[in-house]
């Protein structure tokens, strides 16, 4: 009995001092120039066509609110399979041609709020970089789980395949 409290107490207090936000961030250049690559991601439907998520399972449940490419646009899914979860994704923020920032709400299989922003970068007039930011705040004890699973590689790679969709997409 007083292993397992050592061991509670270990970990509240590990909890108390771990990081709780995270931020992701990864990076590609697309041959397309800016505005045709902003034209093309403003709009979260086209996400069925290069999000990592919607590619892993395309039997989800979505449904639409607002007016895409516009602030205020909802995305909402609902998957069977549990890395997907459910949640909502609205769009907070459009720069016109530089960024467009969604706040994103899962409620399954964690509740967790967390920040995307896709941001171009004009490398000249056929090539953009995009680079795309995950941010997030793991609460405690949540943020006890995460310090053990590796979310630079986990998220990162999610994040770095649906750039590569991305690309291949918009270099047909």
């Amino acid at each position: 009995m007083i292993i397992l409290l050592v061991i509670v107490i270990a970990l509240i207090v590990l909890g108390i001092y771990l990081k709780k936000e995270y931020q992701i961030v990864r990076e590609i250049t697309i041959a397309q120039p800016k505005q045709e690559v902003f034209s093309y991601i403003k709009f979260l439907k086209n996400q069925n066509e290069y999000s990592y998520y919607n590619k892993k399972d395309p039997d989800n449940i979505k449904s639409y609110s607002g007016t895409d490419g516009e602030v205020g646009f909802t995305y909402t899914w609902k998957s069977k399979i549990n890395s997907i979860g459910t949640g909502m994704q609205t769009i907070s923020k459009i720069i016109e041609g530089e960024e467009i920032r969604c706040n994103i709400q899962f409620t399954k299989p964690l509740p967790l709020k967390s920040v995307a922003s896709i941001k171009l970068t004009a490398l000249n007039e056929s090539e953009t970089r995009v680079t795309w930011t995950f941010s997030s705040v793991y609460p405690f004890p949540l943020n006890i789980i995460i310090y053990f699973v590796d979310l630079e590689k986990l998220i990162g790679n999610d994040i770095a395949s649906s750039l590569e969709s991305l690309k291949e997409n918009l270099e047909r």
